[in-house]
């Protein structure tokens, strides 16, 4: 059926649903890209298998760019454990590249009032900002970039790029709260590039005696 009109739909406190059943539901429903769903309440319906279904709704919802869906309630699911909680971690920031971080999901701001892993309550806060292109920024500097030997990968920006690479990293967030500015890592950045900031005298000077 087309679901194209449906904006909220609540299926909770349906526990006698088969795993597969469920399964099925998230393929035709969530990677629909006629889906305009923008909340789906699963409240107590993950009693059998529930890391599994987390991996399957997870992945339904990447498969999907439409981008509408922002909340999914999955309050009353105890045998949600960590690793069905990490499909999500993963779903709203796949740390693997750059790219993959882009591409993550940005708009999923709410997960029910279950209490949630500190990683994944970060981005679930960070995906509440309306700005998704800030949110995306904001979860590279943050989880790509928390390793400082990823800053080097600016060394191998062309110089005509680099300038527009150095002020991404080093402008202020546009909303308040708990944010990373990226100050630390331009820091970072410019005392690897010591050469980028030589005053001319200290040039000609370093001419003058390879000459020599």
């Amino acid at each position: 059926n087309n679901n194209s009109t449906i904006k909220i739909l609540d299926l909770s406190l349906n526990p006698q649903v088969t795993a597969m059943a469920w399964h099925r539901f998230f393929v035709a429903c969530l990677q629909s890209p006629e889906s305009s769903l923008e909340g789906l309440f699963l409240c107590g319906n993950l009693s059998v298998e529930a890391d599994d279904m987390m991996a399957h709704l997870a992945g339904a919802i990447a498969h999907n760019h439409n981008d509408t869906l922002e909340a999914i309630d999955l309050g009353e699911n105890l045998n949600i454990t960590k690793i069905g909680w990490s499909y999500f971690s993963h779903l709203l920031c796949n740390k693997s590249t750059i790219t993959s971080i882009y591409e993550s999901n940005h708009t999923i701001d709410y997960l029910g009032p279950t209490r949630l892993p500190v990683d994944l309550d970060n981005l679930v806060k960070l995906n509440e900002h309306e700005n998704k292109n800030e949110v995306a920024r904001e979860k590279i500097l943050q989880y790509h970039f928390q390793d400082s030997a990823n800053v080097q990968e600016f060394r191998d920006i062309t110089l005509k790029a680099l300038p527009h690479a150095i002020s991404w990293l080093g402008r202020e967030c546009s909303w308040s709260g708990k944010e990373n500015s990226g100050h630390t890592h331009l820091y970072q950045l410019l005392r690897s590039l010591p050469s980028l900031f030589e005053s001319k005298k200290t040039a000609i000077a370093g001419t003058k005696r390879k000459r020599e």
